[in-house]
């Protein structure tokens, strides 16, 4: 049985809490009104000219165990297949010679990729469609902070890995999957899966998707892959933690870590003054006494152990990007020289947190920043190597 991606129940339980009238106001079923400009503008598939399509169709719906009546359409154009979401059905408008191409088995695997969009809208009484409704609505406002966009973005990208799970699940083979993805996305007759499966084992995909609407196409193999091993694969999603682009989620655990990191740096011997605990109360959201550090420092230079989200399942541990540890280079040096009182022993503390932390770009960057002399940063980092051990 499919079930979503923790990115979707996280981004659902986000969406709520911030933007709850939002949300409640785009909650319904499907929109009806398409169904006289297929009509007029599209050819229905009949069972009697068509009788693949249905058996495929049929498939699909069992394997998914679906229960809706579907319609089927052509129109002309590049090769492609689309879900409409109708009331009391669900509607695939087939796009060019797509159907020319696939064997039964593959327009299964097709068909099954659309009929599951049809499970996740209908999920949690709708909730993931008004989701995905109010990002769509913020994606095309001028006004909409970056984070909603990146949002947009990364929901769409699972959203597609969800539906390709729906493929394998229709099918029931990862080949005949791959197959007929080859041959939708490049317009070939005739595709080998398992060479394109060996392409995917040559990237780095925890890296993150790039695509803009659906991740690409290596990519999606490679997660039906690993998905079907029982592996986690959402890093094609989320990539590494980046300053630079975070979505939602990432804006809160940005927020967190700076925070906890904040309280940690102001608990340190030679940097716990009332003015570097002040500051570092600032980073907080809303700003306010400092927490408790627990435990050591995390390791910025190791993929990063990030908390659930509202009750979403333990995430991969996350790497950060160059940027991000420089930023996190930047509050370390902003904390340590807050307090002019602290001096050299506040310098060495703020070096002694870089090398625990694994922040390697720390020296360089506060010697740049506080223009040291050769004999100066010698003698600081002596004092701090010396601490570490």
């Amino acid at each position: 049985m499919l079930s979503v991606l923790g990115y979707h129940r996280a981004v659902l339980a986000v969406v709520r809490r911030l933007d709850e009238r939002a949300w409640t106001a785009l909650l319904g079923g499907p929109v009806d009104g398409l169904g006289d400009v297929l009509l007029r503008h599209a050819y229905r598939l009949e069972a009697g000219a068509h009788p693949i399509v249905y058996r495929a169709g049929q498939r699909a719906a069992e394997a998914l165990d679906l229960d809706a009546d579907i319609d089927y359409f052509q129109v002309s154009g590049d090769p492609n297949a689309a879900y409409i979401h109708q009331p009391g059905k669900a509607v695939i408008l087939f796009q060019g010679e797509l159907l020319d191409r696939l064997d039964e088995d593959e327009l299964t695997a097709v068909i099954g990729h659309e009929l599951a969009h049809r499970l996740l809208w209908e999920d949690e009484d709708g909730g993931y469609l008004a989701v995905d409704r109010l990002l769509d609505a913020a994606a095309g406002d001028a006004r909409t902070p970056p984070q909603y966009l990146e949002t947009h973005r990364r929901w769409s990208l699972a959203t597609e890995l969800f539906a390709d799970r729906g493929a394998l699940t229709a099918c029931g083979d990862l080949a005949t999957a791959v197959r007929a993805l080859l041959k939708l996305q490049t317009g070939l007759s005739t595709a080998d899966p398992e060479a394109y499966l060996r392409q995917a084992e040559g990237l780095d995909l925890s890296a993150g998707s790039r695509g803009a609407t659906h991740p690409e196409g290596v990519g999606r193999a490679w997660a039906l892959k690993y998905w079907l091993a029982g592996e986690d694969v959402e890093a094609l999603v989320t990539g590494p933690l980046d300053v630079d682009a975070p979505d939602l989620l990432d804006a809160s655990l940005l927020c967190e870590l700076s925070s906890d990191f904040a309280a940690s740096i102001a608990h340190t011997g030679g940097l716990r003054t009332d003015a570097i605990a002040t500051a570092a109360a600032g980073f907080a959201d809303p700003p306010g006494p400092l927490g408790v550090p627990g435990g050591a420092v995390p390791r910025f230079d190791e993929p990063l152990a990030v908390r659930p989200i509202d009750g979403a399942p333990m995430p991969r541990p996350r790497p950060l990007t160059e940027a991000t540890k420089r930023y996190l280079c930047y509050l370390l040096l902003d904390l340590a020289t807050t307090d002019p009182d602290a001096g050299d022993d506040g310098l060495v503390a703020s070096l002694v947190i870089a090398r625990r932390s694994g922040l390697t770009g720390y020296d360089d960057i506060a010697d740049d920043e506080l223009g040291w002399s050769d004999k100066q940063r010698a003698r600081l980092v002596r004092a701090a190597e010396e601490v570490v051990g």
